[in-house]
């Protein structure tokens, strides 16, 4: 429970501190959201959830690589 308050704090301080960066935001509010599920606050979760789809803020497309014995990994990360 304690890593959901440090998350909402950090969240809402990012929120004051850096209103204008509107990127860092989705990505704090998602994982903020993903920290709430986890421990189970649905609830919470899905309205931080609307609140992104009802202000119009979307994810942007993730993509992620690794070299592994040479081999090169590569995965794209789908976003709604």
């Amino acid at each position: 429970m304690q890593n959901v308050y440090l998350s909402q704090n950090i969240y809402d301080r990012m929120k004051k501190l850096f209103p204008e960066m509107k990127n860092l935001l989705v990505s704090a509010a998602v994982l903020l959201a993903n920290v709430y599920a986890s421990s189970g606050d649905i609830d919470k979760a899905s309205n931080i959830r609307l609140e992104m789809y009802k202000s119009g803020t979307r994810k942007k497309v993730g993509l992620t690589w690794i070299t592994v014995d040479g081999q090169l990994y590569v995965s794209q990360q789908l976003y709604y």
